[in-house]
Formats: C-alpha cells, structure tokens, sequence
C-alpha cells in the first residue's frame, strides 16, 4: 500500500497529514480548497489489522486527556494527540471511512486552534452584506436548516467553523468539515453570534452574557472536554463577547429571520 503526504491549511492553522494512499486521495480531492503551501503539524495515520474491526463510527469515541495529551479511543481505533510534542498519531483498522479519518483530523484540528489562539466552534457560518454571522447550537438546534434557507448568501460551513482573532475583530474561516459550503468564499469578518432556536416566529431575543458564554463553551467541541482547559476557554470567549454581540435568534422554516437580522443591525 503505498503512502501519501499531503497538507492542510484552515485559518493559518497548518497539518501535514501521512497515510495510505487509499486513505488521504479522497479526502485530498474533497479538501482541494484548504491544501496548504506549507508543512505543518505532523499527522500520521496508520493501518493497524490487529486492531479489531471498528463496533461503529469514530465519531462516537469521546476525547480523554491526561496532562495535556488527548486520547481519542475506540474498538478499532487508538488516536493520541500531543501537541506539546508536536505529533498526532491514528492506528486504526483498516476499514475505517473516510469520515472516521476526518473525524481524527478535525479533533486535530481543533486543539491546535486552541492553542494559537483561535476556536473551532459548532455552528453554521453565513455571509450577508460582507460580513459573517456564527448560528451556533447543538445537534438538532437547525444549523443545516438555516444555511439551507438562507439562499442567495455564502455558506461558510453549516457545522464547524474556525474563529481567529484579527487585525479588528474576529473572524470565521470555514472548514471541510460539513456538508454544505461555498466553494470560494472562505473567511470573512465577524458580525454576531447567534443562538438558535426553532419558533414559529421570526425574533431576536437578548442573552444574557452569562447564558452566551455557557452555550458557546458548550458549542466548542474537544476542547470543552478538558478540565484543564476549560478555564482559559471560558476566558477566551469572554474575550469574543467584549466585541461580538450575541442573540438567541427565533426562527421559522423559512429565510424571513433575515429581515429581522437586518432590521436589528443594519
């Protein structure tokens, strides 16, 4: 089998990733947009058939950490990821999927975003008048359903996005990991952050800085997983919330909440 190195570049945060060819060609092709110029974090990912075969999807394996270290383990996986050290390594079963070695690589991804001072955030990034809106929430919350109205507008990503300090501001870079982005649009400056909920109105609704801080830390995804960085990731969104303001946005199938944004900010 033989063996591809590739790099990954999202939001100046850079991966080399090496592995079977029949592992990285694919996601390679599916990731041509964040290919980057130069090498970065290592990333090995290696066939193991003494593993047993996977019980399910990576996805569902949750992150543990021992003194900075991220341990990400499941039947037919073993992943560590140590920053510190300046290496991530994936045995894996060799019939894992495309989407277990994305789910390896985003985890990657999102602890060293973290400690360069960026965030990986679990939410659906829209451009509108230039400028980026974050819909955050859990699972279920409507991300997929807002980008998908929200017609005529790039779609950044409709799951995860990385968030960057900037010369002003903040800033949101999409990411490979969803299903629905734009091809060329891929950063743009941030405006707010809103919370959604399902309604059968269109509103924006005040929060609370407290009540911003707990759901975003809670749509920080990896990171939120560590004890011992939880309190420098609740420092560093109270760092966002002194610049971006932040909604719980009320909203009904359809793209009208877009007259209520506009209504409210211009």
């Amino acid at each position: 089998m033989s063996t591809l190195m590739s790099t990954l570049e999202i939001g100046e945060i850079g991966l080399t990733l090496e592995g079977p060819e029949d592992w990285l060609a694919p996601l390679d092709a599916a990731w041509a947009t964040w290919n980057g110029p130069e090498p970065g974090i290592p990333v090995q990912l290696l066939p193991d058939a003494t593993l047993p075969a996977p019980a399910g999807p990576y996805f569902e394996a949750r992150p543990r950490f021992v003194d900075g270290v991220c341990y990400l383990e499941a039947p037919g996986f073993v992943g560590v990821i140590a920053l510190a050290e300046g290496k991530a390594i994936l045995r894996a079963h060799p019939a894992v999927t495309a989407s277990d070695l994305s789910y390896f690589i985003r985890t990657v991804i999102a602890l060293a975003a973290f400690e360069q001072g960026a965030l990986l955030v679990h939410g659906a990034g829209i451009v509108h008048h230039d400028v980026a809106y974050i819909l955050y929430g859990l699972s279920g919350s409507g991300k997929s359903t807002a980008a998908a109205l929200s017609t005529g507008r790039p779609v950044l990503n409709d799951d995860l996005l990385l968030l960057r300090p900037a010369t002003s501001g903040w800033e949101v870079h999409a990411t490979p990991f969803g299903r629905r982005r734009h091809p060329e649009v891929t950063a743009a400056p941030l405006r707010a952050l809103l919370r959604l909920v399902q309604a059968p109105q269109d509103a924006l609704e005040e929060i609370s800085s407290a009540q911003a801080l707990a759901e975003l830390a809670a749509n920080s995804p990896v990171v939120n997983a560590d004890v011992a960085r939880t309190p420098l990731l609740l420092q560093r969104w109270q760092t966002v919330l002194q610049e971006i303001p932040a909604y719980r946005l009320h909203f009904r199938k359809a793209n009208t909440f877009w007259e209520v944004i506009d209504a409210h900010f211009g």
